[in-house]
């Protein structure tokens, strides 16, 4: 709202100058506090000895706290850097390594978890210890990142930011003049973070086929079963994985595309438009970016799986790197598809293009969660993810790889007629 000016309106009203921020965290805070309830509530309504009262609000309340402490740390970013895309992806940063210090902590040394706040949740133990001390703490916490963010907010003027955004440079280089470089210079920041992200997904994902080798060895009775061939647990749990990575690497081809989208509703694209750059060269531009990072994605995540997993397993086995490069690069036609359909969508209503984000989180969970949930059969048939073979566990399926592919070119095609003739702002 500060960006688009629609904040500078509101407070020229009767308002002060912080009550949209205070509206914003009021209703955060009202969010948490009927999330608590409702957890809570539900917890006790499943009247299990185990589960009693004060645990289950002990284990909301680390919800809710966990949250409020997100709503402080995104509305200290908001006052810090300059513009929603920066405090966003900085956010997203801090969360992510908080996440991953936790994950190696806890496994390394657990007394040092106790300096990270994401651990604070849950080591008061609910249902077990319930030690308030660390809700307690992160609480306080989330009070002092929050002080810090009011008085901060009022020592900036409206529109400006604490750190003042790096100057640019007076000249483009001339990678940055043409359609493709300058696509690639706005979406940048959400390319490499995302790739970043992808590996370290991928490797903590590998890590843990140390524990599964370990757990086969040494149970006779596991042992026994899978004496015939050995590697059937790995390989089916490698393939679920592969849905796991896949669709954490396709949002970021996504939102590469829908920057478009995003561009011409801000009304900036038909700047670029009416110098000699044609709708095509803009379309094409960010046809090749999504594929080629697309792909980039799903490589990183297969390779940095085999290297965790093979770093992690007992047998040391190089080939399975190989495999894991196969099994990736079987999803390849899953970012061809969603590619398409999404620069298709560029061309339609506003609202397909979300259709297509909610088409990717469908597919996935009705892919993962299959067995938990026990879907249906013909409810698993309407997963894209289903339609592949799923590599390493069942051979590669030539047929499937190929329709989704030539669907996902047709989509491509036909997006870019489509978008040759719609007219822009």
């Amino acid at each position: 709202m500060e960006e688009n000016g629609q904040l500078e309106i509101l407070n020229s009203l009767h308002i002060g100058s912080q009550a949209s921020s205070m509206a914003t965290n009021l209703l955060v805070l009202l969010h948490t506090v009927l999330t608590i309830i409702l957890v809570s509530g539900i917890l006790v309504s499943y009247n299990v000895s185990s589960i009693d009262l004060k645990g289950s609000l002990y284990f909301a309340c680390s919800l809710g706290s966990a949250s409020l402490l997100g709503a402080s740390i995104a509305y200290l970013c908001a006052q810090i850097f300059a513009t929603s895309s920066q405090a966003r992806g900085i956010f997203f940063s801090i969360v992510g390594i908080l996440y991953v210090l936790r994950a190696g902590t806890d496994v390394s040394n657990l007394t040092l978890s106790k300096f990270n706040p994401l651990a604070w949740t849950y080591l008061g133990h609910p249902f077990y210890q319930n030690n308030w001390y660390y809700l307690i703490g992160l609480f306080l916490l989330t009070l002092v990142v929050f002080s810090i963010g009011l008085v901060l907010e009022s020592l900036r003027d409206l529109g400006s930011s604490t750190i003042a955004p790096k100057k640019g440079k007076t000249k483009a280089s001339k990678w940055l003049a043409t359609p493709l470089g300058f696509f690639f210079y706005l979406n940048r920041s959400t390319i490499i973070s995302w790739l970043l992200a992808d590996g370290v997904i991928a490797l903590m994902y590998g890590s843990i086929y140390g524990d599964i080798d370990t757990f086969v060895s040494s149970n006779k009775l596991i042992s026994q079963m899978f004496a015939n061939n050995s590697t059937t647990l790995i390989n089916s749990f490698t393939s679920l994985i592969m849905v796991v990575t896949t669709a954490i690497g396709l949002v970021m081809p996504l939102v590469v595309v829908h920057k478009v989208q995003f561009e011409t509703n801000k009304e900036r694209l038909g700047y670029l438009l009416v110098q000699r750059v044609s709708r095509l060269k803009v379309y094409y531009s960010s046809l090749i970016l999504a594929l080629f990072f697309g792909t980039l994605a799903i490589l990183i995540n297969g390779f940095c799986l085999g290297i965790a997993a093979t770093s992690s397993m007992q047998a040391n086995n190089g080939k399975f790197i190989t495999t894991c490069i196969k099994a990736s690069l079987n999803q390849w036609p899953l970012v061809c598809l969603f590619v398409g359909l999404m620069l298709l969508s560029l061309s339609l209503p506003i609202f397909v293009g979300w259709l297509v984000y909610g088409l990717l989180g469908y597919s996935f969970c009705v892919t993962y969660f299959a067995v938990l949930l026990d879907l249906p059969k013909w409810m698993m048939h309407t997963s894209l993810f289903n339609v592949l073979a799923k590599m390493p566990m069942e051979k590669f399926d030539l047929m499937s790889f190929a329709i989704l592919t030539g669907i996902g070119i047709l989509a491509m095609l036909l997006g870019g007629i489509l978008y040759t003739r719609k007219e822009i702002v």
